[in-house]
């Protein structure tokens, strides 16, 4: 996926390992964009907030130039000002469903 992927947040999906408590992915429904999954997922302190409010624009920048070893991807929500919300991820991809 060369573009990043862009729209406002209509659904969300959050997989939890029950056995670990960890995020094992975050799937985002984008207008104009469809299913996105982020996977090697990596939270904020606050854990996984989702956008207050739903249809708020979903930013996802590539900072794989940061050449961190947890994340290439950052992805923050309009509404997170605080910077609550926002989160880390490996990779991305459109998947068709869910």
């Amino acid at each position: 996926m060369n573009e990043l992927p862009r729209g406002h947040v209509v659904k969300a999906y959050v997989e939890i390992d029950p056995a670990l408590g960890h995020c094992e992915r975050i799937c985002v429904f984008l207008d104009g964009a469809g299913w996105i999954e982020f996977t090697g997922v990596t939270l904020g302190d606050d854990g996984f907030i989702l956008p207050n409010k739903l249809g708020c624009a979903c930013t996802i920048v590539d900072i794989s130039d940061r050449h961190w070893s947890l994340a290439d991807y950052e992805i923050e929500f309009a509404s997170s000002y605080s910077r609550e919300g926002v989160f880390y991820a490996k990779r991305i991809r459109q998947v068709q469903s869910i």
